[in-house]
């Protein structure tokens, strides 16, 4: 584990600097990049329960080793301040945990007492606790999202947990991010951005190459305004999008329109900016998920 943790450490240092700029991509020391950030999971199969473990991007890294992930008694991976991982399981009790200075005794192996009930179909989020090191830290999907934002998938290590089991999604979300789409206020055909239109394209190029039941695009949008006039441009935006997506070729009978106003934030730490800056703070929330639902 020696190896692990010099590994970690490196890829730590670099992610310390890119998470300022979250459009920038971190690197370890072997050329594998933590690159994909957290941009929200889809449901699960019935039989199935999803984790998402993370480690808040706000942590010293300086002050704080690698936080290692067991479950069941079994390395799962391990955490660098500003990431997560996401893995599936049976239904039913299991014990999960996050363990910090875990070397050279691996106490994560044999403590037992963090039990957890998962229920089939349900996706739960855990944070690292960074004070009380081994005690279990459940969030609701609400809290746990503004802080998911800011940390990036850690992809580079192999689980060798063998309840463990590959997640098999009900759908797949492209998600469009408000920065190539729609400017505040914004929800026109005109409106969108030229960064906008060619990843719309390029959805609905993958939607035609692969077998879909069918398409949802769901509009969202930042707080500002009342509720009922953040509905309606959401759905507004998520009709402009199904034009395009029509126009690149995927029958309109197939795609169906939703909104959710600023119902589902994801942006944080916005409330007492000033109103210039609050825009650009909220843009994250300025989005349109496409949805493909798996045959």
């Amino acid at each position: 584990m020696h190896k692990l943790s010099v590994k970690l450490l490196m890829v730590a240092m670099i992610l310390s600097c890119s998470l300022a700029l979250v459009t920038e991509t971190a690197w370890s020391a072997d050329g594998n990049a933590l690159e994909k950030i957290y941009q929200g999971v889809p449901d699960v199969n019935p039989d199935q329960a999803q984790v998402v473990y993370f480690r808040s991007a706000s942590v010293n890294i300086q002050d704080q080793n690698n936080a290692n992930i067991y479950v069941d008694g079994e390395f799962q991976t391990a955490l660098i301040p500003g990431s997560y991982s996401i893995f599936c399981l049976r239904p039913g009790v299991h014990v999960l945990g996050s363990w910090l200075k875990d070397e050279p005794g691996y106490a994560g192996k044999q403590q037992r007492q963090s039990k957890v009930p998962l229920e089939g179909g349900k996706t739960y989020f855990f944070v690292v606790d960074e004070d009380m090191g081994s005690s279990l830290h459940m969030l609701k999907k609400r809290e746990a999202t503004p802080l998911l934002m800011k940390t990036r998938l850690q992809d580079v290590l192999v689980s060798r947990a063998s309840e463990v089991t590959r997640c098999q999604y009900l759908y797949t979300d492209y998600v469009l991010s408000g920065d190539v789409l729609f400017d505040f206020g914004k929800y026109a055909e005109q409106n969108i951005k030229t960064g906008g239109r060619s990843e719309i394209s390029d959805v609905a190029g993958n939607l035609i190459n692969k077998s879909h039941a069918k398409v949802m695009v769901i509009g969202h949008t930042d707080p500002i305004g009342s509720e009922q006039s953040n509905l309606d441009l959401g759905f507004r935006r998520a009709s402009t999008v199904k034009a395009l997506l029509m126009s690149a070729g995927l029958a309109g009978h197939d795609i169906s329109v939703m909104t959710t106003g600023s119902q589902e934030p994801v942006a944080s730490g916005c409330e007492g900016l000033e109103r210039r800056q609050k825009i650009m703070c909220y843009a994250p929330d300025r989005r349109v998920v496409i949805r493909s639902y798996n045959k």
